[in-house]
């Protein structure tokens, strides 16, 4: 563990601390390939020995240190994207783009009654520099088209025969998954609601094998430059829609829960005096996403170009309808000066990576924080080369992040997020502890054993990145971040989390890094050691820092902190963590031994309708219906089970490898 001390440093006592901004509204076992040749049973290794599945081999988040860059490719509803919302709409460059590929790209960031506020963006690739395919992307949505809940058919026909996919095969398709998602409301802002998610699944197409994803090149007569390099989508680790990711399916938002079984009525909500009112939104997705690749050592070099371009990417499932997207080549001497020196006024040339980091000034006593104190903290981000995305008392604007003109850092822009529903673009500071008392909570809704911040906190504000509130939108931000410690805060070891995202020259990545603090006590405390073992799977290329939110396996516990609310776009750890990996035809274990991630038998035995739910949907039949859509009363959704009946050994499910103390 990290010491403490090494963290604390003076602020001028003037200053006053900052507040955390609410982000009311939003808020990760892999397959090894046999291929890699891993004994998935030894993990004596640390993640970072050098015997060939560590850091130090290779590891993508050392960017411009390491072999290659990844690259993210994404499409929004006909066009090329990147990951701050901006279409990129064709260039100059003479390449005979599809008669498909508009004129006028449709915008992922629009705002209904606004004018466009954010310019066209770039795909800027840096040449004579190695890449590696990390992301595919191609979302084509539809709002308010299928409104009958009653008639799931229209938006699968849809999907099937009109959408961006349509000439895939789709014999054998039908609905998997019809989940309702609780999400709660805000005082004064929104009601609390339900979402309804419908999964298609189980085409020909998705259970196909050993297709491909052929890389291209092409220069600005659209000449095929360097030599192409294919993927196998079964070299990309993630892409499944309980990850965030592949998703096609229907949505029905912001209404209320069905009545009784079978139940099918859009039932809206009702209007409140105080709240804006929320008419249902249904939603129609065909999204192909696939992220994570398994063997970045498949690199490809982009030559040495100069202006503009393009990627090809053909799919070999759609071999006549390949995917362009427009880019413009920057020779390395060329990256922008726009980021700044250590004394964080000189500029500097912007580099690959995002390196975010705490800086937690001194508690008054020196040694900890008392109850109640309040704490600054000041937010250094910087890429891998160590300099500076952002000057030290200031971090960009909304309307700089929106426009590609903040250094590659992402800020949430809640349009682009409904659209897509892409979530990594959240930056977050969090505060949770003590940690040794980091337990999930069988019911979300029930105050927590430890201190965190309620909510995903988004640093800057969710609203930053629209006009709707001009001030926010055109103001820039203090890297100071206040809080205050509760009076009756638990002695012991708490953590502070910082997350950002970054997007540039190609490459979109996200880093977590915790750093410890103590409170009340200089007696250190540790994690809990409840759930663990992800180093079985996640080790190498496929660890926990170079998956999602790279945060390292070591803190696995502390994901906590942040994913503890329900919500339609990432909800609880016990929801995430068992749909990820029980409906994940990637996970090579069994999906009925516990023992794998539960480490304690009392991890592994609060049963409810909403954590067993993530697995068995059917679970009871419809004995429990109006439980499970009961949130704030006993018996709901998150009750624990055990206390009625699944309270011991012979009441628990006998098909479950459970920990045996």
């Amino acid at each position: 563990m990290m010491n403490p001390a090494s963290l604390f440093s003076r602020a001028p006592a003037h200053a006053a601390p900052v507040s955390l901004s609410v982000w009311p509204r939003l808020l990760a076992c892999a397959l090894l390939l046999p291929a890699l040749a891993c004994n998935l049973l030894d993990v004596s290794s640390t993640e970072n020995l050098a015997d060939g599945r560590g850091a130090r081999v290779f590891d993508p988040y050392q960017s411009s240190n390491s072999g290659a860059i990844r690259l993210s490719l994404q499409w929004y509803n006909g066009c090329a994207v990147i990951p701050t919302g901006q279409v990129v709409p064709k260039n100059s460059a003479d390449i005979d783009y599809p008669a498909d590929y508009p004129d006028d790209c449709p915008s992922s960031i629009a705002i209904d009654g606004v004018p466009p506020y954010a310019p066209p963006g770039k795909i800027t690739l840096v040449t004579n520099t190695n890449y590696f395919f990390n992301q595919f992307t191609v979302t084509d949505t539809r709002v308010n088209l299928h409104t009958n809940s009653k008639a799931l058919s229209e938006p699968l026909n849809w999907i099937t025969k009109e959408s961006r996919f349509k000439s895939l095969d789709w014999s054998g398709v039908g609905l998997v998954n019809d989940d309702w998602v609780y999400q709660v409301g805000v005082p004064g802002v929104s009601q609390d609601r339900w979402h309804r998610i419908v999964n298609f699944e189980n085409a020909a197409w998705r259970r196909a094998t050993g297709d491909t994803f052929k890389v291209e090149i092409l220069d600005s007569e659209g000449t095929v430059r360097g030599t192409p390099v294919e993927y196998s989508r079964a070299e990309f680790l993630v892409s499944t829609p309980y990850a965030g990711h592949s998703h096609f399916g229907w949505r029905m938002e912001n209404v209320l829960p069905p009545r009784f079984p079978g139940d099918l009525e859009t039932h809206a909500l009702p209007e409140i005096p105080g709240y804006p009112p929320q008419a249902p939104v249904f939603r129609t997705t065909a999204r192909l996403d696939i992220v994570g690749s398994t063997n970045p050592f498949k690199t490809f070099r982009v030559p040495d170009l100069q202006g503009e371009g393009a990627v090809r990417v053909t799919w070999s499932q759609m071999p006549n309808e390949p995917f362009y997207f427009p880019v413009t080549f920057v020779a390395p001497q060329d990256l922008p000066v726009t980021c700044f020196a250590e004394d964080g006024t000189t500029s500097a040339q912007c580099g690959f990576g995002v390196d975010p980091n705490l800086r937690i000034v001194a508690p008054t006593n020196g040694k900890y924080f008392e109850p109640g104190e309040v704490m600054n903290l000041f937010i250094d981000v910087r890429d891998t080369n160590g300099k500076r995305l952002h000057t030290p008392d200031m971090l960009p604007s909304g309307v700089a992040a929106v426009s590609n003109q903040s250094n590659g850092l992402l800020y949430p822009s809640l349009p682009y997020i409904e659209r897509t529903l892409e979530l990594d673009m959240i930056p977050i500071v969090n505060i949770a502890g003590p940690i040794h008392k980091l337990i999930n909570r069988s019911n979300p809704k029930e105050p927590a054993q430890y201190f965190t911040n309620g909510y995903s906190y988004s640093t800057p504000s969710e609203t930053a990145t629209t006009p709707l509130n001009s001030a926010e939108f055109g103001q820039e931000w203090a890297t100071r971040v206040g809080t205050q410690l509760p009076p009756n805060a638990e002695p012991g070891t708490y953590v502070a989390l910082i997350k950002f995202n970054r997007y540039f020259g190609g490459e979109r990545l996200a880093k977590i890094k915790p750093y410890f603090f103590q409170v009340g006590t200089e007696k250190r405390t540790t994690y809990p050691g409840k759930i663990g073992n992800c180093q079985i799977c996640h080790r190498g290329v496929l660890s926990l820092d170079n998956l999602r939110h790279g945060l390292a396996v070591d803190h696995v516990e502390a994901c906590k902190s942040c994913h503890q609310y329900e919500t339609s776009n990432g909800g609880t750890v016990m929801e995430n963590l068992h749909k990820i990996h029980m409906r994940s035809p990637k996970f090579p274990g069994s999906k009925s031994d516990c023992t794998v991630c539960h480490l304690t038998r009392d991890s592994a035995t609060r049963p409810s309708l909403y954590a067993c739910g993530t697995c068995h949907p059917s679970a009871h039949n419809a004995e429990y219906f109006a439980a499970q859509f009961l949130t704030g009363t006993e018996p709901s959704r998150y009750g624990n089970c055990a206390q009625q009946c699944h309270g011991n050994s012979d009441t628990l499910p006998k098909s479950h490898f459970l920990p045996a103390e």
